[in-house]
């Protein structure tokens, strides 16, 4: 971050917290000329900025809205106070206690002593994705992920939010020049420590939001066609942590893997099954959905129909229902998915393919 930051005037103040948090308005006191600190470090998908200011009041304004910067914004407050409004709550955390506020809905911050100095992790968004078909619709945002703790204080002094407030000091002090790789694995650390805290505030046997697992396998079956969706990832786009992702999965008596795999191979049989995709190679219709080996593909399909993709395509398969179109394959297993939006909604290739 450097040791010791830019100083900035009031307009180029405006300017960084619009960078950081999107369109802003802020007020400041016009008597006396005002000068901010800031230092911001970029730590792969996720920022940290740490600032040093006197009162000053920060509104979100009305404005374009930038997918690809962070909405959910965790600030520990080193010295002074931070009072924030946000979702008809008030919180005011002092030195030593974490805030968490969202950017993606009305909120007003304010700094109020005469010096306050601050670190915040902006939380990497979720990653844009391409138009949702019409029988997939988006889904609200869950009622159990970080907007649940949206301005409420959270004291960082002891357990998990004690680890979070010492990285976050940490980070606010650290001026080493890190590798990239280093970099992404600093912000992968703070993501984690993040989901920790979410999952530690709301109770390890918290009754899940009956949303959040659609949600998220919703999210799975848009990126299908990606070879790079991994359990981290998907965690990481709805800000929980891994761990917390595979105990929603256990839940419904499923592993995030295996559901993924299940999803791809479906697409997949439906695709050979296609007369309209006969032209398409076997195992182009396997990279589609995520399946960068061929061998790789033709084992796993078989694993699960019990027939290669090639022999399905042709109609080799028990009950020989070429006649209609589709060859007759029974699944010789399937894991089961409990969640409705999920069973029932077919993403298009076109809308994952990369």
């Amino acid at each position: 971050m450097g040791a010791d930051g830019l100083v900035l005037d009031a307009e180029a103040w405006a300017q960084v917290l619009t960078g950081l948090y999107g369109p802003v308005s802020t007020r400041v006191d016009p008597g006396e000329g005002f000068r901010a600190a800031v230092r911001v470090r970029e730590l792969g998908a996720v920022r940290v900025s740490a600032v040093r200011c006197p009162p000053v009041e920060v509104r979100a304004a009305a404005g374009p809205c930038d997918e690809s910067a962070a909405r959910h914004h965790l600030a520990l407050v080193l010295g002074g106070e931070l009072v924030l409004d946000q979702a008809g709550r008030t919180a005011r955390a002092g030195r030593g206690d974490l805030v968490l506020f969202d950017t993606g809905r009305p909120f007003r911050l304010r700094p109020t002593a005469p010096w306050n100095a601050v670190v915040t992790a902006h939380l990497a968004p979720t990653p844009p994705t391409r138009p949702t078909p019409s029988s997939l619709p988006s889904p609200p945002p869950p009622p159990g992920g970080p907007g649940q703790l949206v301005a409420r204080e959270l004291p960082g002094r002891e357990g998990v939010a004690a680890l979070v407030a010492g990285f976050l000091a940490g980070l606010a002090r650290d001026a080493t020049p890190y590798r990239p790789c280093e970099e992404l694995r600093l912000g992968m650390v703070v993501t984690d420590l993040v989901g920790a805290l979410r999952d530690q505030w709301l109770g390890e046997e918290d009754p899940e939001p009956p949303v959040l697992l659609p949600r998220i396998q919703a999210y799975v079956l848009r990126h299908l066609g990606d070879g790079g969706l991994t359990p981290d990832r998907v965690a990481a786009a709805h800000h929980i942590s891994t761990r917390y992702l595979h105990r929603l999965f256990q839940r419904q008596g499923l592993t995030v893997a295996a559901w993924i795999k299940a999803q791809r191979l479906e697409r997949c049989r439906r695709d050979l099954a296609d007369p309209h995709l006969r032209r398409l190679p076997v195992y182009a219709i396997g990279a589609r959905w995520g399946f960068a080996n061929a061998a790789d593909f033709s084992r796993a399909f078989r694993t699960a129909y019990g027939i290669t993709p090639t022999c399905f395509r042709e109609g080799e398969g028990e009950g020989g229902s070429e006649s209609r179109g589709e060859p007759a394959v029974r699944v010789r297993s399937q894991p089961r998915i409990s969640a409705r939006s999920a069973n029932d909604s077919h993403a298009t290739p076109q809308q994952t393919q990369r």
